[in-house]
């Protein structure tokens, strides 16, 4: 920056980083890990179909990368579906673009009194094309599943993590 000596803008910068420090923002997955402790305390059921254990692969993946707890206090439950829509329709009526909608219901029960504490439900779109090849369609169609299970995995775990971090903030006032 041409005309503002270094030590100025040096203060500026330091003013600024001050006032993100002071506005109260705290990041939701912070040194101490506690948000990852209480989601590694989640056991992920079973989900039916080949789609089902791809989401549900992904879900261990963000909720308990060191493994399944044995006596887990909570558990959650996912109902999977899936639909596809074909877009792009030719003159001799044919697709060439498909959009593959996931939809995601969950649940997450404490395991001692079966009690619900969240609910939600997640949808994510990929879209994929669809060419004259039946193999390029199918692996097309897998990895939009795959894409979509993933981005669904996302926003659960961010949900989980949003509910964790608010009981601890209510247990803490109490």
């Amino acid at each position: 920056m041409k005309g503002i000596p270094a030590r100025l803008l040096a203060a500026i910068l330091v003013l600024l980083a001050a006032g993100l420090s002071a506005c109260g923002y705290k990041p939701l997955y912070g040194k101490s890990g506690v948000i990852q402790q209480d989601m590694a305390q989640v056991r992920v059921g079973q989900i039916p179909n080949r789609e089902g254990q791809i989401l549900r692969n992904a879900l261990l993946d963000r909720i308990n990368p060191g493994g399944q707890p044995g006596a887990a206090p909570y558990s959650l439950r996912v109902e999977y579906s899936e639909s596809l829509s074909q877009l792009a329709i030719r003159q001799d009526e044919t697709a060439t673009r498909a959009n593959l909608r996931i939809s995601v219901n969950f649940i997450l029960r404490e395991a001692a009194s079966g009690l619900v504490v969240f609910r939600g439900r997640s949808r994510r779109t990929a879209s994929y094309n669809i060419v004259q090849s039946d193999y390029a369609n199918v692996v097309a169609r897998r990895t939009a599943q795959r894409r979509a299970a993933h981005l669904v995995a996302d926003d659960i775990a961010t949900r989980l993590a949003l509910y964790f971090n608010r009981v601890r903030k209510v247990r803490k006032k109490n």
